[in-house]
C-alpha cells in the first residue's frame, strides 16, 4: 500500500501531460511534431534508466532512491506549467523518465516478495491499478484545471496534491520491508543463485522457484525440479546465450522453454504498449481536437476539448483499478486465457478509430478496451514475475519494463511525426497498430501451444 501510494501522488504530473498537450498544443508553444518528442523522452530515457534503476537498487535499496525520485518527480510536474522553452520541458521529461523507473521497480520487486503463485495477479493488480489513481486525479482534476485556470496555475495545483504522496514516502523507507533488495544475500557464485529447496524455505519462495510457462496456463501444475537447472555449460558464454542475456537478462538456471516464454511475453508487451499506449492514449486528443474543434455539447453543456479528453483518458485508468480481480483470475484460471479473451477486444477498439463513421460509437466502446487493456497488463506481469528466479528478479523485470517503455516511446514518436504533414493518416495509424498487435498475440499463442507440445513430450 506505501508503495502504491507514492507511485500514485507522483504520476499525477505525467498523466495530466498526457491530456492537455495533445489536445491543447499551442499552450506550450510548440509544434504538433514535438509533441512526439515530448511523450516519448521519458520512455526513451527509461531504456538506460531501468538498467541503472536496477543497478542502483541492489547496491543501495530503495531508501535513498525513492526518496529523491520523490522529489524530483513533483518538480517535473512544476516544469510542465511554468517552463518557457521546448528544452525545459524536454528535461522535465527526461527526469521524469527516470524517476518513473524507480517508482515502478521498487513495486515490482515488493509485490514480487511478499506474494505467492496463489496471490502474485492480484497484488501485482493491487499495485498497478492503485497507481493510477493518480493518473485519474491528474487527467480528470488537471484537465478541468487547465481549461479553468490555464497551463500554469492547473499544473502547480496538480504538484501540490502530489506533495501528499511523501509522507508514505517516509513511512515505506522506515519499515521493515523497504529494505527487500537491502536485506537479500548476495550471488557471489553460481550455487547460490540457485533456488533454495530445503526445510526451511518459506511455502511462498519454494512455491515460486519451481513456476513454468505452463504452470501460468493452470496455476494447480507442479513443474518438475529440474526446470530451473543451469543451462549454461561452465567456459565462457556462446554467442547464443549472450543473445539470451541481452532479450531477457542474464538467468542461467532458466530452461530454453521459460526463456522462450520470457521473451514472448516481452515482444507481446511492446506491441501492445506501442499500440495501446504509445499511439492510442497519445493521439486520443489531437483526434477529439480535430473531430470536435473547441469542445462538444452534451446535455446542452458545452464541454473543453481537455475535459472531455481527461474524461474519455480517465476510462483507461479507472478500468486499471479492475486489474486486481483480473489478477485474481489469473492466479486462478491462468494468464494466457486472460489475454485470449482481451487482446481481441483491444484490436476492435483500433478498427474502430480506424474506420467508424460514428464518434459516439467509438467513445461507448474505448472503457470495454481500456478495461481489457488493464487485464492484458496485469497477465502479461503476472506471467513474467513468476517465471523470474527469486534472485534475478530486478535484472528480469528490469528488461521486461525497457521491452514496455521501448514501445511506449516508439508510439507517440510515430504517429505525430506522421500527422505533422497530414492530419488524414489516423486510418493508417491505427490500422497498423492492429496489425501489430494481431501479430504479437499470433506469436504469443504459437509459443503457448509449443510449451504445452514440450510438456507433454
Amino acid at each position: 500500500m506505501l508503495v502504491t501510494a507514492v507511485a500514485a501522488a507522483t504520476i499525477m504530473g505525467d498523466s495530466m501531460l498526457y491530456n492537455v498537450l495533445p489536445s491543447q498544443v499551442d499552450a506550450f508553444g510548440i509544434s504538433v511534431g514535438l509533441v512526439g518528442v515530448l511523450l516519448s523522452a521519458n520512455r526513451l530515457v527509461r531504456l538506460v534508466s531501468n538498467l541503472v534503476a536496477a543497478w542502483a537498487m541492489e547496491r543501495l535499496g530503495m531508501r535513498g532512491p525513492l526518496l529523491a525520485s520523490g522529489f524530483l518527480a513533483l518538480g517535473t510536474t512544476v516544469a510542465y506549467g511554468t517552463a518557457p522553452w521546448f528544452s525545459v520541458l524536454l528535461v522535465a521529461r527526461l527526469v521524469w523518465g527516470m524517476t518513473f523507473s524507480v517508482f515502478r521497480l521498487s513495486g515490482y520487486l515488493v509485490v514480487l516478495e511478499e506474494s505467492s503463485d496463489g496471490s502474485r495477479g492480484r497484488l501485482m493488480g493491487f499495485f498497478t491499478s492503485g497507481m493510477r489513481i493518480g493518473s485519474i486525479i491528474g487527467v480528470l482534476l488537471g484537465g478541468l484545471l487547465f481549461d479553468v485556470t490555464g497551463r500554469t496555475v492547473s499544473f502547480l495545483v496538480i504538484a501540490a496534491i502530489g506533495l501528499v504522496g511523501l509522507p508514505a514516502a517516509l513511512a515505506l523507507l522506515k519499515s521493515g520491508h523497504a529494505a527487500v533488495i537491502e536485506s537479500a544475500p548476495s550471488a557471489d557464485g553460481a550455487g547460490k543463485d540457485l533456488p533454495h529447496t530445503d526445510s526451511t524455505q518459506s511455502p511462498a519462495i519454494s512455491q515460486k522457484a519451481s513456476e513454468n510457462p505452463i504452470q501460468t496456463e493452470s496455476p494447480d501444475h507442479s513443474s518438475s525440479a529440474t526446470s530451473l537447472t543451469s543451462v549454461r555449460p561452465s567456459g565462457p558464454a556462446t554467442l547464443s546465450e549472450k543473445i539470451w542475456d541481452v532479450l531477457i537478462s542474464k538467468a542461467p538456471e532458466l530452461s530454453f522453454r521459460q526463456r522462450r516464454m520470457i521473451l514472448t511475453a516481452n515482444f507481446t508487451f511492446f506491441c501492445f504498449q506501442l499500440v495501446m499506449n504509445g499511439v492510442l492514449i497519445s493521439s486520443l486528443g489531437y483526434f477529439l481536437n480535430l473531430r470536435l474543434g473547441a469542445g462538444a455539447a452534451i446535455a446542452g453543456m458545452v464541454i473543453g476539448i481537455a475535459t472531455l479528453n481527461g474524461m474519455l483518458i480517465s476510462t483507461r485508468w479507472i478500468s486499471g483499478l479492475s486489474a486486481p480481480y483480473f489478477g485474481h483470475v489469473g492466479d486462478k484460471y491462468g494468464r494466457t486465457r486472460i489475454l485470449a479473451v482481451s487482446i481481441p477486444i483491444c484490436l476492435v477498439a483500433l478498427l474502430l478509430l480506424a474506420f467508424s463513421p460514428s464518434l459516439w460509437l467509438i467513445v461507448a466502446w474505448l472503457p470495454v478496451a481500456f478495461v481489457a487493456t488493464a487485464a492484458s497488463i496485469t497477465a502479461l506481469d503476472s506471467l513474467v514475475g513468476g517465471l523470474a528466479p527469486e534472485r534475478r528478479r530486478a535484472q528480469i523485470m528490469s528488461r521486461y519494463a525497457t521491452w514496455q517503455d521501448s514501445g511506449s516511446a516508439l508510439g507517440p514518436l510515430i504517429v505525430f511525426a506522421v500527422l505533422e504533414y497530414t492530419t488524414s493518416s489516423f486510418v493508417f495509424v491505427y490500422l497498423g497498430g492492429a496489425t501489430l498487435l494481431a501479430f504479437a498475440f499470433v506469436v504469443f499463442l504459437t509459443t503457448v501451444r509449443a510449451g504445452r507440445a514440450d510438456e507433454v513430450s
